[in-house]
């Protein structure tokens, strides 16, 4: 058997894990080296003046200054405040008296008062001592007819700095995106398979052995899995000769039974000859059952309009009224007495009830649907999952002419699933029941 080894899936994890983390540091670090970090969001007092004097260079600061002329002098609102020697250090900067400056500003984030600048940042000599106000400015000059008045404007809440560190971690997740995909796909695929492997293994006894491959964990499922399968082989192996070797000793006593009462009244003589054929149908009834699933099947490529209108022709050879209607030619991959036998049985139990049967092959999707109707009386709702059950029947009758062993619809369904499909019951409108077998079609 292949035995492909693989990484536990603990290494797995923590490697897809790592190199997830790697990729988002890769794409921080790339982040943090490309973008300009954004200047800080405030105005110093030679911002204020280049405004005024309408020499401000608008990309020095993310902020910008609304420019108006008035007729009279700005004024403070509620929220502002002013402070003497501010305006005289900006009235000292546009070499004007301070009679002619007005200068307000809202307050700063330390103590209510704006921050001094300590060193100068850009070299300016100008910048040192400095005076930085974080919030609302709102300053104003006289000029011939009135006023020029500067007033900070809002900053939009996103600015482009964040904007376009949100779109370098889109681009980081767009990234890991495949990355991760890939792995997980890698880390799941064995235990997919292993799951559809069990699942196989668990309709049909036969289906082949899980392969011992993927993570450490799951190779050892697989083995114990496969050992499960041995040991259920053996045992049902087991089973079916011994009730093949009872069945064998019940036959020699039913016969002696049968000569014995070869004397006696015909009226004892027919009724004990009836008991007797219906233990023997029994019998052969329940060996069949045992054995089914026990037998390797001869899967192949099926067309399952031939196998019904071969059916659907003996069934007419012996007079029964059964009719097929062909929608979709469908193949399958299955064994052809096994379907032969699933349908068979569906036709056998409609026929028993209802007479006339109708035969409907139609595909629906990737699936194959057989459908098998008759006009009887159906079922109770209550009884339409009970009769697949070993024994169960739907008529009561002790007759087996009339009401079966109860192991026909147990084997179709048996039949169905190691085909990798269902076969479900329903009550017809107007009467009936219908049979529904949907297996993969190819």
């Amino acid at each position: 058997m292949r035995r492909r080894r693989g990484l536990p899936i603990f290494w797995q994890t923590l490697l897809l894990v790592l190199a997830s983390l790697m990729v988002a540091q890769a794409v921080s670090i790339g982040l943090f080296l490309s973008l300009r970090l954004p200047r800080p969001d405030y105005n110093g007092m030679a911002d204020v003046a280049d405004a005024l004097r309408g020499v401000r260079d608008t990309e020095q600061r993310d902020g910008s200054f609304r420019v108006q002329f008035s007729r009279t002098a700005p004024v403070a609102n509620e929220y502002m405040a002013t402070d003497p020697a501010f305006t005289q250090m900006l009235a000292s900067r546009l070499n004007v008296p301070v009679t002619r400056v007005r200068f307000f500003f809202e307050r700063g984030p330390r103590d209510g008062s704006p921050l001094i600048r300590r060193e100068t940042v850009d070299g300016s000599p100008r910048r040192k001592r400095e005076p930085l106000f974080f919030d609302t400015v709102r300053a104003g000059v006289a000029v011939p007819g009135g006023w020029r008045v500067v007033e900070t404007t809002a900053r939009p809440p996103i600015g482009t700095w964040q904007k376009r560190s949100a779109l370098w971690f889109g681009l980081s997740a767009f990234l890991l995106l495949p990355f991760v995909w890939f792995f997980a796909r890698r880390l799941t695929r064995p235990i997919r398979r292993f799951a559809d492997a069990a699942d196989r293994m668990g309709a049909d006894p036969h289906a082949p052995r899980i392969e011992q491959e993927g993570p450490a964990e799951l190779r050892v499922a697989a083995q114990a899995i496969n050992q499960m399968q041995d040991r259920m082989g053996r045992h049902v192996a087991e089973r079916t000769a011994m009730i093949g070797a009872i069945a064998h000793d019940l036959r020699t006593p039913l016969a002696r039974v049968a000569f014995r009462i070869e004397g006696a009244p015909d009226a004892i003589r027919e009724k004990v000859q009836s008991d007797i054929e219906q233990m023997r149908a029994m019998i052969a009834a329940t060996i069949g059952f045992v054995r089914d699933g026990t037998e390797r099947e001869d899967r192949k490529l099926v067309a399952l309009d031939a196998v019904l209108s071969e059916l659907v022709a003996e069934e007419r050879e012996m007079g029964r009224a059964v009719s097929l209607t062909v929608h979709t030619a469908v193949q399958v991959e299955a064994d052809w007495l096994s379907i032969h036998r699933l349908v068979q049985n569906l036709v056998d139990n409609g026929v028993r009830h209802g007479g006339a049967v109708e035969i409907l092959l139609m595909q629906v999707e990737e699936e194959a649907v057989v459908t098998v109707s008759d006009r009887g009386p159906g079922l109770p709702e209550a009884m339409l999952a009970r009769v697949f059950e070993p024994f169960e029947r739907g008529d009561t009758s002790r007759n087996l002419q009339t009401g079966g062993t109860g192991l026909g619809l147990t084997i179709a369904r048996s039949i169905a699933q190691r085909h990798g499909g269902t076969l479900t019951l329903r009550n017809r409108s107007g009467g009936g029941l219908e049979a529904r077998f949907v297996m993969p079609a190819l």
